[in-house]
């Protein structure tokens, strides 16, 4: 908890520096709109934060698929009832509350195919005489084994819907990862990479606008697309390159105030420009101690589902931040990805938070077990040089 805290208010120092000039320029305050809300929004999350801790893991178990089916329904139900922006869909919006379920799918996703793990044995095929029996006692059951993976490409499929390609890649990097973690054999993540290079082909070239933005990508310095579509990266690419080692200093920066999502997709931008290589690489080493603190508790983890989920969880803050560096410093076309934590986004920040409090709840397991082994192992009182000596 200690270093989402530390990641969220280093977030909210940036929110409020690349969003301070703009916001005097439009409104006269100060203060940003975004860095209220941000502010607002972590209050929400630690609430959820501590309310997810302190849920049993074994009901999270449970609750799992039924957790999924109802995150598919709210993705399903952005394409009907979405509220547009920028030309697409991925909100659902409630009155005063406005919410994207594809932030909190990346944490539903995880839970779903960690119960799933959990409790799976390593696949047998069972012998077969001809080719009517190899289908009934091998193919037919594969497949009905194959469900997980299924229901969540469809997960993904839904949010590609709504034109947000990032995400979808996004999470669906994420279950990858799972299925690394979960044990999933090599000949099937060969069979699954063959079809997502020819799943991954069809959906860029259906949308003409996102082979243009590839192609655009790699000329973005050519004077006919430096000042249009590759304004964004060039001037976010930029701005750390004058960064250099230590940066401007925090609140001198230039970008901020020219290119649009100062605040979310490219605060990283800002953070570069300001701070430099050093700023840079603190606020990745910070998000990577969080990585390295969740992968590490779940190889102690004494339940496997919630070793699955910290491994996942580990999986999503990597996946994500990777990208979102990337895109900032040009790596990547920009595709819509905010850095975990550090950018402004209500429905990130409490996806994110919500993630720690399940992933604390597995903690809490790991604790107890510690505590119990701890209290029946007989007492032995340690010497220096006990590590030389012989069992």
């Amino acid at each position: 908890m200690g270093l989402g805290i530390l990641a969220t208010l280093v977030g909210l120092l940036f929110i409020f520096d690349a969003g301070y000039a703009r916001s005097i320029q439009s409104s006269g305050s100060p203060i940003p709109g975004e860095f209220r809300m941000q502010a607002i929004y972590l209050l929400a999350s630690l609430v959820v934060y501590g309310i997810a801790a302190n849920i049993p893991l074994n009901w999270y178990q449970k609750a799992a698929p039924w957790l999924w089916g109802a995150t598919l329904m709210c993705l399903a139900l952005v394409d009907v009832i979405g509220h547009e922006q920028n030309e697409a869909k991925r909100w659902i919006k409630l009155g005063p509350i406005t919410f994207q379920p594809s932030e909190f799918a990346k944490l539903t996703v995880i839970l779903m195919l960690a119960a799933v793990f959990a409790n799976r044995t390593k696949w047998k095929p069972k012998p077969y005489r001809d080719w009517s029996e190899y289908l009934d006692r091998n193919a037919m059951p594969k497949l009905k084994r194959s469900w997980p993976w299924w229901s969540a490409l469809a997960g993904v499929v839904l949010v590609e819907a709504g034109k947000d390609l990032g995400t979808a890649a996004v999470l669906l990097l994420i279950i990858l990862t799972m299925f690394v973690a979960g044990g999933v054999s090599w000949r099937s993540m060969v069979l699954v990479a063959a079809l997502l290079a020819v799943v991954t082909v069809g959906v860029v070239t259906k949308q003409p606008y996102r082979v243009d933005r590839i192609k655009n990508h790699w000329q973005r310095w050519n004077k006919n697309v430096v000042d249009d579509v590759g304004f964004q990266t060039t001037q976010a690419e930029r701005g750390a390159a004058e960064g250099k080692i230590i940066g401007h200093g925090i609140g001198n920066g230039q970008v901020k105030q020219i290119i649009p999502a100062p605040t979310t997709d490219f605060i990283m931008a800002t953070i570069a420009e300001e701070t430099g290589l050093v700023g840079s690489a603190v606020v990745i080493a910070l998000l990577a101690g969080i990585c390295a603190r969740l992968l590490a508790m779940s190889q102690r983890a004494p339940d496997r589902f919630g070793a699955l989920i910290l491994a996942g969880s580990a999986g999503w803050i990597g996946v994500q931040t990777c990208t979102n560096v990337m895109m900032a410093n040009a790596t990547l076309p920009a595709i819509g990805i905010p850095i975990p934590f550090i950018s402004s986004g209500g429905s990130s920040l409490i996806a994110l938070w919500l993630m720690l409090g399940v992933s604390q709840s597995a903690l809490v397991g790991f604790r107890e077990e510690r505590e119990v082994t701890h209290a029946n192992r007989p007492h032995r009182r340690w010497h220096w040089w006990s590590r030389f000596s012989r069992a």
